[in-house]
């Protein structure tokens, strides 16, 4: 790629992976020349040179001169060794560094010795000038790319290397080349760049910023093809192409996913991996599914469970046998999918895989409570396991894997607003009783599109009182949450960005009664869309006052205030177990058409985020839709 330095920040800033990458080539020695200058030591050279090229491409808005590239990016190399040279001196103050070095091996005596005297030849040198002999000899820069990279003269270069000449003994100078060029950048370097560009993209992905982990991995892609073909190289890509996969679900769309997921699954194929085979196939399963193509779905899922049971995986089986029934309930076979549930429970439970255990268990259950001859005419269910985190002063939301289907038609749009604690858990944080009334907490929230949509939850009481159909209640705690979109500038679909102003920004008002839990919420979505959802029944024990009580076998049913009597609907939650602070709810809802209700015809509208966590899938949690 041809350009100069200027117009390469200006295209990696626009989302050109390729473009920062020809900067990391164009300047990689330069910085460790640098880096070598102030350390003294060629490992530690090498990794400050990476973590300067990190930072540097994390504050790449703050250059003000894109054309003054190279100095800024010297400036943020000098502070990281700086900051290493710093962190060395601490580390020498204290007591318990030096009583045990390990000793170098007989034949790394020799080189080491050379790299003494290297070193002391070179600390005779003044600091210009010893940067100067760096750059020169580690990769053969001409005076005039030093200059630039330094921001002098050319003629102030030709001087430095002249005195520096003069001052070296003679014999010494094959000697510092011999030595800078064994410290040069090779492919592990490259490697090193982009596993960390990988680590960047996921740490994006879990703060919703979906766009800026696009652009993590495809910069990870291109500079991947600069190391040396073989397993290792094929092994990052097969991961970076799992991790994008993930990322492109919702933009640019699950069937741009499935095709980047089965590219990822070739290469499994090639390495002859089978247990990322069977959970890269069975995520392929998923999001066809969700693509809309359920045969292709349905032969993913039975070759990964024959993986799975090859591998002697009963998790990886079980999960299989949870999609393959989710098949049948979307096509209104509700008969056909109660073996796969059954058959799957055992399997999961032998793996100890609680949440999906859970989530089996939820099925069940709505399939038992649903009368047989209702089933089929569901317009709107969901089977998950929502996991809850609980400390003594806080309560989060973690995540819910399962199914769920919409098909809402002639049904109110109240309907399309369920899963409770989902609807709170915007900002992952349900609860934290540290924060008194009138304060708040925030966090990015999941977004369809490109960039985290912001979620703010405020206290606002602790003294309400609210009447539902369980009784009344006083002392409740009263949060408002509220779900808007990011100020951060968003190139996503506006189909995408539509989504999130209806189903997930707005105001959710939420009352939490002292010994019972979550009694009230109140929904006022972005689209206008309202709904008030109230506590019909509960079952409760342990935690008399805590605002959520989360003991084993404590259930909570809800029903829609004001919804018509032609339809029956209820959104039900039982704690099955705990592991740690962990907690895992079987959660079921459904909606019906009473005895005399007739639906004229139906349009799907897929409503909330459905996850699908296979042990050891891969790099990060991969979301389809529910």
């Amino acid at each position: 790629m041809q350009g100069d330095d200027g117009q390469l920040v200006a295209r990696t800033l626009q989302g050109e992976p390729a473009a920062y990458s020809e900067l990391v080539g164009r300047y990689r020695d330069a910085v460790c020349g640098i880096a070598y200058h102030h350390l003294g030591d060629l490992d530690a050279a090498q990794d400050a040179a990476q973590e300067a090229f990190v930072r540097a491409y994390v504050r790449l808005r703050q250059l003000r001169d894109p054309g003054k590239f190279a100095p800024w990016l010297r400036q943020i190399a000098t502070t990281v060794c700086l900051d290493l040279l710093r962190r060395k001196a601490d580390e020498v103050l204290s007591p318990e560094v030096g009583r045990q070095q390990p000793r170098p091996a007989e034949d790394d005596l020799e080189q080491l010795t050379a790299r003494m005297v290297v070193r002391e030849a070179l600390a005779k040198l003044s600091d210009k000038s010893r940067l100067t002999v760096a750059l020169y000899y580690i990769n053969g820069y001409s005076h005039g790319e030093i200059a630039s990279f330094l921001d002098v003269s050319i003629n102030t270069i030709r001087t430095r290397l002249h005195r520096a000449k003069k001052q070296l003994r003679q014999e010494m100078i094959t000697m510092v080349s011999d030595v800078l060029q064994e410290g040069r950048p090779d492919e592990e370097f490259v490697g090193r760049v982009v596993r960390e560009a990988i680590s960047r993209g996921h740490e994006a992905r879990e703060a919703h910023a979906t766009g800026e982990a696009l652009q993590h991995y495809d910069e990870a892609l291109e500079a991947l093809e600069k190391m040396p073909p073989g397993p290792e190289r094929q092994k990052l890509k097969m991961d970076l192409l799992w991790s994008k996969g993930g990322a492109s679900e919702f933009s640019p769309g699950f069937a741009e996913a499935v095709a980047i997921y089965e590219q990822a699954l070739k290469i499994a194929g090639e390495l002859g991996d089978r247990t990322a085979q069977a959970n890269m196939m069975a995520h392929v399963g998923v999001t066809s599914s969700n693509a809309g193509d359920p045969e292709k779905a349905r032969r993913c899922y039975e070759k990964a469970q024959e993986l799975y049971h090859e591998l002697g995986d009963p998790g990886g089986e079980g999960v299989c046998l949870f999609w393959q029934a989710s098949l049948h309930l979307f096509a209104k076979e509700p008969a056909q999918a109660r073996p796969y549930l059954e058959q799957a429970i055992p399997l999961l439970r032998a793996a100890r895989s609680r949440e999906w255990v859970a989530t089996c268990r939820a099925a069940l259950a709505l399939l038992r409570e649903v009368p047989e001859k209702k089933l089929p005419e569901m317009i709107e269910y969901s089977a998950t396991c929502a996991l809850l985190a609980e400390t003594p002063s806080m309560a989060k939301f973690l995540r819910e894997p399962g199914v769920g289907h919409s098909e809402l038609a002639d049904a109110p749009g109240m309907y399309s607003i369920g899963d409770v604690f989902w609807q709170v858990g915007h900002a992952e944080k349900l609860l934290d009783l540290s924060v008194e009334v009138g304060g708040s907490w925030s966090g990015d929230a999941f977004s369809y599109s490109l960039q985290p949509l912001k979620a703010v939850v405020t206290v606002k009481s602790k003294s309400e009182g609210v009447t539902v159909p369980v009784g009344s209640f006083s002392d409740c705690l009263l949060t408002e949450q509220v779900t808007t979109e990011s100020d951060l500038p968003d190139k996503g679909e506006e189909r995408q960005k539509e989504l999130n102003r209806k189903y997930l920004c707005g105001r959710r008002r939420a009352w939490y009664a002292p010994g019972v839990g979550l009694v009230q919420l109140q929904v006022l979505r972005g689209d206008g869309v309202e709904a008030l959802i109230q506590l019909n029944e509960f079952s409760v024990h342990g935690g008399e006052n805590e605002y959520l009580p989360l003991a084993r076998a404590n259930r909570w049913v809800y029903t829609w205030v004001g919804a018509p009597a032609r339809f029956v609907a209820r959104d039900v939650y039982r704690v099955a177990g705990r592991s740690g602070q962990t907690r895992f709810l079987e959660h079921y809802s459904y909606v019906y058409p009473g005895p005399e209700t007739k639906i004229k015809g139906s349009r799907r509208t897929n409503r909330r985020q459905l996850t699908n966590r296979l042990e050891g899938a891969g790099p990060g949690p991969l979301p389809g839709l529910k």
